[in-house]
């Protein structure tokens, strides 16, 4: 249950919107200095979905912060997933994904180019996320079948990410017709093979590999974006220091949520020792990237020069399963990457 803050003044901006949406599932304010044809447009990208949007001037953040914003309205209206947007940022929460998880969708969407274009990913990317895995309910039917069927269904979810990211890369034109560089390429196509995986294990009840599903993909898209940015700057020594950067960073990455370690980790935790630390440090390590990436797209956005913060080192360090996935990257050479399942050691 959601209780609203009690310490939230919220008689301008947030009641209005509380009001509206009862009878709506989009209220944008009058002063929220966005285009009129923005609630028709983000109630077409909801269409049955139980989301409530709410865009209100960046001024709302005086009645309360965006977070806040989000509680109230959960607590005030019936939506299994609210987000909200106060001028440029975004906030998000949904009781049909793990705790955060919203959030972290609506945080990693501010890169994009407008708020309109935050928005719309933010619905796309937490609707696919929360799309339930079918459950057959017919009686007699072979148990085998029906977690086959389950599996199958969510698989089709994890692939469902993907393909929204793809569209809108295809709806922004530019985006689909950057090349990527080589090594980055190769990594990304690995990392959204795991995507249908990750989700197929969270399907069976596994919170963890349900969250991972969504980042993964999310941060595949992110690493696209990227890349399309740098390209439209036309900023050629950017690209190779991010191509340099990126290409170590996502081996590594591939290497620790790959089959042979963290998706292992998850389905078979008894067989690890300390299962619950490893997989703390590959979250960590996910969750850092995915950070430093939305940096880097602002800082590509504000044409500021690239930084990078977040080092693997540390992961790939600690752990001599990862230490040897690493020598076999190394070991590859020219013949390409090695795909998660083949060439490494436990």
């Amino acid at each position: 249950m959601h209780l609203p803050p009690a310490t939230v003044g919220t008689e301008v901006w947030v009641d209005p919107a509380a009001e509206a949406l009862q009878t709506s599932n989009v209220y944008v304010s009058p002063d929220a200095g966005v285009s009129p044809e923005l609630a028709v447009q983000l109630s077409d990208q909801i269409g049955d979905a139980s989301i409530g949007v709410a865009v209100l001037p960046a001024n709302a953040k005086l009645e309360a912060e965006p977070t806040e914003i989000v509680e109230t309205l959960m607590a005030e209206t019936e939506y299994e997933t609210i987000i909200v947007a106060v001028g440029d940022d975004l906030a998000a929460d949904s009781d049909a994904l793990p705790e955060e998880e919203a959030l972290r969708i609506a945080n990693v969407a501010q890169g994009e180019d407008s708020v309109e274009d935050a928005l719309v990913t933010t619905i796309q990317q937490i609707s696919a996320a929360a799309e339930p895995a079918a459950q057959p309910d017919a009686p007699g039917v072979d148990g085998g079948v029906i977690v086959g069927f389950a599996l199958a269904a969510a698989v089709l979810v994890g692939a469902g990410i993907a393909v929204v990211a793809g569209l809108r890369r295809r709806r922004r034109g530019s985006v689909e017709q950057t090349s990527l560089p080589e090594g980055v390429e190769a990594q990304l196509a690995i990392l959204r093979g795991l995507v249908g995986e990750y989700a197929a294990v969270g399907a069976s009840g596994n919170q963890v590999a349900a969250q991972t599903s969504p980042q993964i993909a999310v941060l595949a898209d992110n690493v696209s974006e990227l890349f399309a940015r740098l390209d439209r700057r036309n900023v050629e020594d950017q690209v190779n220091i991010a191509a340099v950067e990126y290409d170590d960073k996502l081996r590594k990455l591939t290497a620790a949520v790959g089959r042979d370690y963290l998706l292992d980790i998850l389905t078979h935790p008894h067989l690890w020792d300390d299962p619950d630390d490893r997989v703390r440090e590959v979250q960590n390590a996910l969750d850092a990237v995915s950070t430093e990436l939305v940096e880097n797209i602002k800082q590509v956005n504000a044409r500021r020069g690239l930084l990078f913060q977040v080092s693997l080192d540390g992961l790939i360090g600690r752990r001599k399963e990862l230490q040897d996935w690493d020598r076999a990257f190394g070991e590859a050479g020219d013949d390409g990457p090695v795909a998660p399942g083949q060439g490494s050691s436990r």
